[in-house]
This record gives C-alpha cells, sequence and structure tokens, in this order.
C-alpha cells in the first residue's frame, strides 16, 4: 500500500515537473512566434532587453511591463506585443532582420548600432543615467584605475555593455584589458559576492544593479566611474512615422506627472523618462569602439 502511494507521489512530482520545463520552453517559443507573426502582419513588436543587471526571468518581465504596454498602444495607435529577449546576440539578430520595430534595453550598445546601422531613432531614456563601476573593498590599497595593472578583475562577459565600457576605460589609461587578469561572470550579483569573499581585487558593475547601487552604502569603495551613458532606453525602427514617435515620446516623458503614471513607471523600475538623441548613441559607440562589433 505504501509502495502504490509513493508510486503514485512520484508520478505527480515527475509530471508537475515535467509540465514545468514544457511551460518554459513553450513560453520561448510562444513568444518568438508572436513575434514572426506580428512582423508578417505588419504590427509594431517591442523587444525587451534588461541586460546582465537585471533578474528577471522572460516571463516575469512581459508580466512586468504587461501594464505598460496599454500606454505604448495608445500613443501609437496599434496594437503593441512584448518580446523579452535575453540574449544580446537574438536582440542584434531580431534587429538587423527587422523584426523588432521598438526595442527597450538597459545596455545601450546594441541600440546604438541599430541607430547607425538600420535608421532606427532614440525616442527616450531613462532619467537616471548609467554607469560603469570599478568597485573595490574598503580596505583595498587600490586608489586610481591606473593601479589595477597586474590585478585580478572580474567583469560581466566578454562583450557584455559593461564590459565594453571597463574595457574603454581601461584603454583611455593605456591599459589592455585583454592583457591583464580578468575574469568573466554573466551574473553581476555574483560578481558582487567574488568581491565581498575577496577571490578579486577588482570587480566591474553596472551602477544600475544591486551590487552597484549597495556598494558603497555596504562599506565597499567605487575605485573609478565610467562616463555617464544611457540607461534603459526605446528606440523605433524607420517603420514607424515622426508623427507616432513625438506623440509617444511626449507620452513616456509625460507619464511620471500622473498617478497611475508613475505607479507604472515604478512597477518597471524607471524614475521616468527624457528626451534623447540619436547622437548620444552614435558618441557612445564611438567612444566604446567596435571590438569585432561587440558581438556575444
Amino acid at each position: 500500500m505504501e509502495k502504490a502511494i509513493f508510486g503514485t507521489v512520484f508520478e505527480f512530482f515527475r509530471l508537475a515537473i515535467l509540465s514545468l520545463v514544457l511551460g518554459v520552453n513553450t513560453s520561448a517559443f510562444a513568444q518568438k512566434q508572436a513575434a514572426k507573426g506580428a512582423e508578417a502582419q505588419g504590427r509594431l513588436v517591442l523587444a525587451i532587453n534588461e541586460g546582465a543587471a537585471g533578474s528577471f526571468n522572460a516571463m516575469e518581465i512581459v508580466f512586468r511591463y504587461e501594464e505598460f504596454r496599454p500606454v505604448l498602444e495608445k500613443a501609437l495607435g496599434a496594437p503593441v506585443p512584448l518580446v523579452a529577449v535575453r540574449s544580446a546576440k537574438d536582440l542584434r539578430n531580431g534587429v538587423a532582420t527587422g523584426l523588432y520595430t521598438l526595442v527597450m534595453s538597459r545596455p545601450a550598445d546594441v541600440l546604438a548600432e541599430a541607430i547607425r546601422d538600420h535608421g532606427f531613432q532614440a525616442v527616450v531614456s531613462a532619467k537616471e543615467p548609467a554607469y560603469a563601476l570599478f568597485i573595490v573593498n574598503r580596505d583595498s590599497p587600490l586608489k586610481t584605475i591606473a593601479d589595477i595593472r597586474g590585478k585580478s578583475i572580474v567583469t560581466p562577459d566578454r562583450y557584455a555593455y559593461m564590459w565594453r565600457i571597463a574595457n574603454a576605460m581601461m584603454r583611455d589609461n593605456s591599459i589592455s584589458l585583454e592583457k591583464e587578469r580578468v575574469r568573466n561572470m554573466g551574473d553581476q550579483a555574483a560578481i558582487g559576492w567574488s568581491m565581498e569573499t575577496r577571490f578579486f581585487d577588482v570587480g566591474v558593475v553596472s551602477s544600475t544593479s544591486g551590487v552597484g547601487r549597495g556598494w558603497e552604502k555596504g562599506g565597499g569603495r567605487v575605485l573609478a566611474r565610467s562616463r555617464e551613458v544611457p540607461n534603459t532606453s526605446i528606440i523605433a525602427s524607420p517603420k514607424i512615422s515622426d508623427a507616432q514617435i513625438q506623440r509617444l515620446r511626449a507620452t513616456l516623458v509625460g507619464l511620471e506627472t500622473t498617478e497611475s503614471g508613475a505607479a507604472i513607471l515604478k512597477k518597471i523600475g524607471v524614475n521616468g523618462f527624457r528626451e534623447t538623441s540619436s547622437q548620444t548613441f552614435l558618441d557612445l559607440l564611438k567612444w566604446l569602439g567596435d571590438l569585432e562589433a561587440g558581438k556575444e
């Protein structure tokens, strides 16, 4: 009897786990098919990428931005399906093939490439700018970025946005990232933990990440801070008219002035939007350098 009950329980959990796995895979497949279907019908598609600093999976991102979507639809006068794109490589491919007509991303390098290579236009960026931070522990003997030569460094993945910024900063200080002792990690929280446990001398994180926001409050030091770079920006493809872009820009900049708009902004983790120019992104790309086009 007990054996039969155990077998039933085991089978229940096996099926539950299988259903969960299939659900995740089906969700990802459904998102891709929805984007392709929308493209075929000439509809607008918003791709969202939160970069390595984000901690939400694809399904959570779609739910997180669900109340933001009607704001876009009202301003543009058309349905706007959402697609969460975690991979920078997939985002680049979707932009290049015309799969996405709107792109919202924390990392700005992919957006800059879309503006330069595919005729996209900048719409808005978050009012809060972003920075790459070189972090050290409080008692570190390092004083400036010039001191990191020969030290152990942990950065986000190779060619990731913050990696590219770190590379540019080091280049400007006559240090080659390629010649230093560097370890790459995809999760910025893991970088923070590695620094706290003193596995490395220096870490590189985004100021918008949990580690970046809390490092100094927790007693750590910021050794160097990058130039200001765009954060959580939206760009639009040539398929969207100038009139639509103007309406969208005005709507997004004005969101923080209403209680309901402020609530939507809070849910997506933005304190407000400001108008931004395409030239800002082109200047950023020139500073970063192509590096093999920054590909993942």
